[in-house]
This record gives C-alpha cells, sequence and structure tokens, in this order.
C-alpha cells in the first residue's frame, strides 16, 4: 500500500505480474502464488524447526522465476528456477539479516523446495529419498515447505513424504561407520581419509548394517592404497 517494495524489496516487486502456466498455477502471477504459500505456510509455523527461516524459505522459494520464467511455443515455463533463484536469495536476505545459519537454511530449503513432491509421484526408491533427505537442511521443515507450496495440488502426498521420513530416520538412528572404526581397525587418518568416511556415510545411507559397511569400507580404503 505504501509502494515499500519499490525501494526495500524489488525482488517481491518484481513477481507482481510475472506470469505462471495456468495449467499448474491457475491462482495467477507469481506474487499470487507466493502470497497463497505464505499463507499455507502459517498453518506449519509452529510445526517446524526454525519458524522464522521457514517463513522466509516461503517468500523466498520462486524468486528464481524472475530469471528463469520464458514462453516457448506458446507455453510459460520457468525451467531450474530453483537453481537460478539462489543468487537472488542470497541478496535479498543480506539485506534483511546477517545470520548465515538463517541464510543458508532458506537457500537450501528453496533449492529443494519442488523435490519432495516430484519424488513423491514417482514413486522413488527409500534409497533416492535417503541420499535427498540427507542434503537437506532440515527434511520435516522441507515436506512443510513443499506441502505449502503444493496448496491444492499435493494430492495427498504428506502420507507418502512423512513415511519415507520415517523410515529414513530409522535408519539414520542405527548404528554406522565413524572415523575412530576407521581407526580402531588399523587406517592413518591422511588425504584419503575424508573419502573413505564418505564411502562409509553412503553405506550408512543404504541401510547397509554397520558389521557389513565396516568390511566394505575397509575393503574400499585398501583399493585405493
Amino acid at each position: 500500500d505504501v509502494n515499500g517494495l519499490d525501494f526495500w524489496f524489488p525482488e517481491l516487486k518484481r513477481l507482481i505480474n510475472l506470469p505462471q502456466n495456468p495449467a499448474f498455477h491457475p491462482e495467477g502471477d507469481v506474487w499470487v502464488h507466493t502470497m497463497q504459500v505464505l499463507d499455507r505456510a502459517v498453518s506449519f509455523r509452529d510445526r517446524v524447526s526454525r519458524p522464522f527461516s521457514f517463513m522466509m524459505s516461503a517468500l523466498c522459494h520462486d524468486l528464481g522465476k524472475i530469471e528463469a520464467t520464458k514462453e516457448i511455443d506458446g507455453v510459460i515455463h520457468a525451467y531450474v528456477h530453483e537453481s537460478l533463484g539462489q543468487p537472488l536469495i542470497k541478496d535479498f536476505l543480506t539485506r534483511i539479516t546477517g545470520d548465515k545459519a538463517v541464510i543458508n537454511y532458506v537457500l537450501n530449503m528453496s533449492f529443494y523446495h519442488m523435490k519432495p513432491g516430484v519424488m513423491a509421484r514417482a514413486g522413488s526408491s527409500q534409497k533416492s529419498f535417503n541420499k535427498f533427505f540427507d542434503d537437506s537442511v532440515c527434511p520435516s521443515d522441507l515436506i512443510f515447505l513443499a506441502l505449502s507450496d503444493e496448496g491444492e495440488r499435493n494430492e495427498n502426498i504428506e502420507n507418502i513424504l512423512f513415511e519415507r521420513l520415517g523410515a529414513f530416520n530409522e535408519i539414520m538412528s542405527r548404528p554406522f561407520v565413524q572415523g575412530k572404526d576407521l581407526i580402531e581397525a588399523g587406517l592413518v587418518p591422511d588425504r584419503s581419509f575424508s573419502e573413505i568416511l564418505e564411502y562409509a556415510h553412503k553405506l550408512r545411507l543404504a541401510g547397509v548394517s554397520r558389521e557389513s559397511a565396516l568390511k566394505q569400507t575397509l575393503a574400499f580404503a585398501r583399493k585405493m592404497k
């Protein structure tokens, strides 16, 4: 009402009248969509780990459409807007806060905001979900952001996503190979140690037991020598 967007938040101003494909966004432009996502995100605010950062993610998640939106053969697309939005989001946030944890959280959440719905609909494997959740700064918060973004199109994906997250959390609660285990087994920390630990972590994500993972990791380490 006071034209404050012009000076303080020009990125948000650019969302007004920025078109979207009506087949997926019958609500209208990116601004209207973003405001609706914010409204839905409020209902999850008391269930997330970082409420302020979560709401900022809802606000910023589609800033990349400023750079990505194009009309191709009469159809509006915003391919890779989640990637193209990263610099815009970072610039926007650094004018608001110097808290790196907030900035990193919002960048991560915005980058992955579409993936939960895509994976749920594709019937992705638990292993794929494990890798994805491991890359997320907060998987449960990300699910709530995805649900806020989906709105009426969520097609009951919430149950699928939280079922997958439950399985991921169970796997991550099991004993796993750590650096001290490798040292006790005779490995000397050197330049390759981080790569060996990364291999062990991949086995953990695959649900391999600690005992079996230790054997496989030591075999992998021997091949590297």
